[in-house]
């Protein structure tokens, strides 16, 4: 009997030591113990939690899709004539600006732009891009000359910044240039008549005259010095500078001679001069 005692006695001197050196134990596991959670514990302190969306940052592009872009301002010129190229455009942070999902007019999106700064957009255009002008006439890749206004309809890349055109419109009110296909019917001294596929004649005026820059393609006979088998003939606009005349040297006025000394003069009256 007294051997249990005296284990009881220890038992019950060890949990009163324990208690002592941690008094936290039971305020932590006897709620748990009685079903409640930790949270609910007295003097528990509540810490708000901050999902990950809250920390989100909103984006500052338009989303990936086909969108119409109008009214952009061409930056750097294509640097080549045909494509595939790229051509740099300015989207201007105006509060009328509007981009027109999947090209359709009745669905206005707001541009995005960054606090107050302008878009850059790089424009891609290959062979399956539809070049147009003002009236919607056909276009050539050399009319996109910086400075003037376009509207492109395309594909906009996840990087917002990149558009793939489909097509690519110059709405500047001037005359575009068109690429025509045909047979040489006849020659005469002014130029020649082209005949196209569907029948119609054309007269072409020849712009090969004193003076042209042109570009020749074939096969170069150096001992004949000619060229043979000519694959095309590219023409490029005349370019003239004015040099501004030279103008002739302006005659420095004479010098007026020095007057003659008294000495001089003396040696002149001895030889009676």
């Amino acid at each position: 009997m007294r051997i249990k005692t005296r284990k009881i006695t220890q038992i019950l001197a060890l949990i009163s030591f324990f208690s002592a050196l941690t008094p936290g134990f039971y305020a932590l596991a006897a709620p748990t113990l009685l079903g409640r959670s930790p949270d609910q514990n007295v003097g528990a302190e509540n810490f708000p939690l901050t999902t990950a969306a809250d920390k989100v940052v909103p984006s500052k592009t338009l989303a990936a899709g086909f969108y119409q872009f109008n009214n952009l301002e061409i930056f750097k010129s294509p640097a080549v004539d045909e494509p595939p190229t790229t051509i740099e455009v300015i989207q201007r942070n105006e509060k009328s600006c509007f981009v027109y999902e999947n090209g359709k007019n009745d669905r206005p999106l707001s541009c995005v732009f960054v606090g107050e700064q302008n878009n850059i957009f790089l424009v891609q255009v290959d062979e399956r891009t539809t070049l147009l002008g003002l009236n919607q006439e056909p276009a050539l890749l050399s009319d996109f000359v910086a400075g003037e206004r376009v509207n492109v309809l395309g594909w906009l890349a996840a990087d917002g910044k990149t558009i793939r055109a489909a097509v690519l419109r110059n709405i500047e009110d001037k005359s575009f240039h068109q690429s025509l296909s045909g047979t040489i019917q006849k020659v005469t001294g002014d130029g020649f008549v082209l005949v196209l596929e569907n029948g119609d004649e054309i007269l072409v005026k020849t712009p090969i005259v004193e003076g042209a820059q042109v570009t020749v393609k074939g096969v170069f006979d150096k001992i004949n010095n000619t060229i043979n088998s000519v694959l095309s003939i590219l023409i490029r606009p005349t370019i003239i500078i004015l040099e501004k005349p030279v103008a002739d040297p302006e005659t420095p006025p004479a010098t007026p001679s020095a007057r003659p000394s008294t000495l001089f003069k003396n040696f002149l009256r001895v030889f009676g001069l």
